[in-house]
């Protein structure tokens, strides 16, 4: 995809998670900070709060679940990975909701990330937290293979659709 397309994807994108994000009462959202082509997030930020979530982002540490803290974008500082993250000094909040990247989708909440499985260990860590996949439609796939410690999305969204796991 182009720079344009995937910015136009990304808009779109955040349209339907805030769609999504409106039947459950707002409480801590948690985003990413994109790298590479990954959807665009800051529009789902922006609305996000609007609607009265609180926005957290991940740190990455020694466990293997994720630490997430209430922050703004512009409060983020470069990390490992090429990935962007809050300070460490903020203080870590459980999650209501995730909306989280991911390389392969498909329509059953099935998700190939970056291969370390830190998602997954937060999901179990978190049972009852909403999980919404964020991804271009051209990232769907008919069927991804799963392991025995991956958890399945509630919701992938993606430009063309929402697609809700039963």
């Amino acid at each position: 995809m182009s720079a344009g397309d995937r910015e136009a994807a990304s808009a779109r994108i955040a349209e339907r998670v805030e769609v999504v994000l409106a039947r459950y009462a707002p409480g801590v959202l948690a985003s990413y900070a994109p790298k590479g082509s990954e959807v665009d997030t800051t529009a789902i930020d922006g609305r996000a709060r609007a609607a009265g979530w609180r926005v957290a982002y991940p740190r990455v540490g020694s466990e293997r679940a994720l630490a997430f803290h209430v922050a703004r974008l512009d409060e983020l500082v470069p990390a490992k990975l090429g990935l962007r993250e809050p300070p460490a000094a903020l203080p870590v909040v459980p999650i209501d909701a995730f909306v989280v990247p991911g390389l392969v989708f498909d329509r059953a909440g099935g998700r190939i990330g970056w291969g370390r499985a830190h998602y997954d260990a937060t999901f179990a860590a978190m049972p009852d937290a909403l999980r919404i996949g964020v991804a271009f439609e051209a990232q769907l796939v008919d069927r991804v293979a799963r392991e025995a410690h991956d958890v399945a999305l509630h919701v992938v969204v993606t430009e063309r659709a929402v697609y809700e796991v039963s």
